[in-house]
């Protein structure tokens, strides 16, 4: 396999239980990041874009949280629905989807 054009990491980190932040992990993200590796394989992405679970990514309270990497595009309160959207436009066509992306704020 070449090396990856992206490489988009989904924050699963959890907190533990009443952390006024919340968590990527507790918002879903460990079956988000099932169901994003599978679309990818499915679009036959899987050869130029690499998914990986990682830990923290400092936006607890916007989570689920996505980093797509060389393109240093965050991704906010991302849901199943929208894993398809982000595959077409973003990983396919060049094109970030607007609407989820991270708001310039402070990190966490």
């Amino acid at each position: 396999m070449p090396k990856p054009e992206r490489q988009i990491l989904v924050c699963v980190n959890s907190r533990p239980p009443g952390n006024p932040k919340g968590s990527c992990g507790e918002r879903g993200a460990d079956s988000l990041f099932d169901r994003l590796k599978a679309l990818v394989r499915e679009r036959g992405l899987d050869g130029r874009v690499m998914v990986n679970r990682t830990y923290c990514l400092k936006h607890c309270s916007r989570g689920p949280v996505l980093a797509v990497q060389p393109d240093n595009t965050w991704y906010a309160g991302v849901a199943e629905a929208d894993l398809a959207e982000i595959c077409a436009s973003h990983l396919e066509e060049g094109r970030p989807v607007e609407r989820l992306l991270m708001p310039d704020v402070p990190w966490e």
